[in-house]
């Protein structure tokens, strides 16, 4: 069922409010209440769209997850071969992570997540997993066209979250960490380049 677009721009309104609460307060800092008293309205109305922080958490990181799922539709698989079109999903994948608003998120579900378990959870099934899931999916559609050494390396479990364990090591690390700002395009060109070698290399034989 499609909401009435009034529904639909204030459990949008709410969201993004909550988002910023989320991000400038933390997870145990952030209040219901507080969203309630910046976004207007009555308190109902919040636990209609969301019944718990948790929940409201979830549609938060469900929200950011559209923007990753948008960065990755745009990788062309076709006409490129296996290293390249590798270098444009790291390339896209290390975009989204680097941005101000991504590190911050990371920072956070780290920061909250041995206190409240389901900080950590939701990220995990809503962010990670999910963007393994899109990561898995180019990497099937590679090995169906049969252009690497090893096809079935690439549909081992686990190819996905390598892939991506690669693309965060080194400076995007350190940005987490708060030892740097940022990455640069030409960092991230350099990373994507050596995920990409560094993988086919490992889980498919090729050199």
């Amino acid at each position: 069922m499609i909401m009435p677009i009034a529904t639909s721009s204030k459990r949008a309104a709410i969201l993004a409010i909550a988002g910023r609460t989320f991000l400038r307060h933390g997870y145990a800092n952030a209040s219901m209440d507080g969203i309630v008293a910046e976004a207007g309205g009555s308190k109902s109305t919040l636990y209609r769209y969301f019944p718990s922080k948790a929940a409201l958490f979830a549609a938060f990181v469900e929200e950011v997850g559209t923007v990753t799922r948008a960065a990755f539709a745009t990788v062309d698989v076709e006409g490129k071969d296996a290293k390249a079109v590798l270098e444009e999903t790291a390339r896209a994948y290390l975009d989204l992570i680097s941005t101000p608003s991504a590190l911050a998120m990371t920072r956070l579900v780290m920061a909250e997540a041995g206190r409240f378990p389901e900080v950590g959870r939701i990220f995990y099934e809503h962010g990670i997993q999910r963007t393994e899931r899109q990561i898995a999916a180019i990497l099937k559609r590679l090995a169906e066209r049969g252009d690497v050494p090893d096809r079935s390396g690439l549909a081992r479990p686990g190819a996905a979250a390598q892939f991506r364990a690669l693309c965060e090591a080194g400076p995007h690390e350190g940005c987490v960490w708060g030892l740097r700002e940022t990455v640069s395009q030409e960092e991230i060109a350099k990373i994507a380049h050596q995920a990409a070698t560094h993988f086919l290399r490992g889980w498919t034989g090729q050199a």
